[in-house]
């Protein structure tokens, strides 16, 4: 050490069973003992006059008063003490009879008796941070201290922006219980909105602008920093994404499988109404197992759709078995279809969580699901390739077997109005790579 003045290093320390003793009841004190209750259950104070400050601590059970003069044995079996009398020689006394017995010692009026300094402390939760200035610069470390602590209640909100529906808001739950249980001091809240993808009902998508009208409003919440993070649907995002608002998290996968949905009290599909659908992808593979059925599309969030239905303006309505587990309505399931038979939209089932580029996420790491991860980027690759706008008929659907990705997917043409169906399997240390090798497959055998 080349300085001349002492520099002293931070270290934390478990202190919920050191005894600490202060002796001396002041305003110093006061503040010391207000600071340690919050780190340490065993504090005594020592002194023949006590400030009304510290008797209002002790009721609060924050300290231990003995109302007396100071005496060397009242230290004994301390691993802490604190000299803060406004006595000189009384201070220099405790120093001496703490060097006696080897207990760590603060004076607070001499700097050069002090074995600790007494930092400036910011707590936020269990966030702690410690300033000290060796004893200097008082005013820098105060300015420092405030800073930190700016910081740290600023960081201590987290805002989670959702879509309004209900659906929406339990899935943006999910993701704040999960915060919550790893930032017990965080204040977590979700910011709610309606999307133009929700406002515009009487179309489909492919009419209106796809599924960017689903996060446009999310997106701008971010990037004004009105929310920390977006919660969506990832079957719901477009396929190009801005890169300064990356997706930095993928939920663990519910179910992928499309359904099937009966009116309330019905057992059996009466084909003489509508299935409700508005997906071409879903229609196309619905067609294989039903040729008689009419098709006529259906827009709103589940509840919406289930109102329809039980209004009897449909025999059924086709839906993502994900959403109604998610809403508790798995009841209203008639059918279940199988990935074989109805191959899902790229995503279906997975939520992504999406931030700012740049910014710490640490936090999300134990929710991300690295196998939901590696089977959203193939299926996704595989739509961008062939360009799968909003409503495009492409589907994908990836399962991670050990160390290998196997992956069902369709691919449409536009021009010729025909589809084709196939299958890949591939590593799952290049996921991209696989969704694209199928895609160009499928397309060149259509072609």
């Amino acid at each position: 050490m080349k300085s001349d003045e002492k520099v002293y290093f931070p270290m934390f320390v478990d202190l919920t069973k050191k005894r600490v003793v202060f002796v001396g009841a002041g305003s110093i004190a006061q503040r010391r003992i207000a600071v340690l209750s919050d780190f340490c259950d065993n504090i005594t104070v020592i002194a023949p006059e006590i400030s009304k400050e510290i008797e209002e601590l002790e009721k609060e059970g924050k300290a231990c008063i003995i109302k007396k003069a100071y005496e060397k044995k009242d230290i004994e079996g301390a691993d802490i003490v604190l000299a803060a009398t406004d006595d000189p020689k009384v201070n220099e006394e405790v120093y001496r009879d703490c060097k006696e017995q080897g207990i760590t010692v603060n004076v607070s009026s001499d700097k050069s008796l002090c074995d600790f300094y007494f930092p400036g402390i910011v707590k936020e939760g269990c966030m702690v941070a410690g300033i000290s200035a060796s004893g200097t610069a008082h005013r820098k470390a105060r300015l420092i201290r405030e800073a930190l602590s700016d910081i740290m209640k600023k960081n201590s909100k987290i805002i989670i922006g959702s879509r309004e529906s209900r659906l929406a808001v339990i899935q943006s739950e999910i993701v704040a219980e999960y915060i919550r249980s790893v930032l017990p001091e965080a204040e977590v809240e979700l910011l709610t909105m309606k999307t133009t993808g929700d406002i515009i009902l009487d179309r489909t998508l492919d009419k209106v602008g796809g599924k960017g009208l689903f996060v446009k409003e999310l997106d701008k919440a971010l990037m004004e920093r009105r929310s920390h993070i977006s919660v969506h649907s990832l079957k719901d995002m477009p396929m190009e994404i801005d890169p300064a608002l990356p997706v930095i998290a993928y939920s663990k996968r519910e179910d992928p499988r499309d359904v099937l949905v009966l009116p309330k009290e019905k057992k059996d599909l009466d084909l003489s109404k509508p299935i409700g659908c508005s997906s071409l992808r879903r229609i196309l593979q619905l067609k294989e197992l039903f040729p008689q059925a009419e098709f006529k599309s259906v827009r709103g969030n589940v509840l919406t759709r289930l109102r329809k239905l039980d209004e009897g303006e449909y025999c059924a309505v086709i839906l993502a078995a994900a959403g109604l587990k998610r809403l508790g309505l798995e009841d209203r399931i008639s059918r279940y279809f199988e990935a074989g038979e109805i191959i899902p939209s790229a995503g279906q089932g997975i939520l992504a969580v999406q931030g700012r580029k740049g910014e710490d996420y640490g936090y999300l790491e134990g929710f991300n699901d690295p196998e939901s991860k590696v089977a959203a980027l193939a299926e996704r690759a595989f739509v961008g390739y062939l360009n799968g706008g909003c409503s495009s008929p492409i589907a994908a659907h990836a399962v991670v077997d050990g160390d290998r990705l196997i992956m069902n997917a369709l691919y449409y043409s536009e021009d010729s109005g025909k589809y084709i169906k196939g299958i890949a399997q591939g590593s799952i240390g290049d996921p991209e790579k696989l969704g694209i090798s199928l895609a160009k497959e499928l397309k060149e055998k259509l072609s």
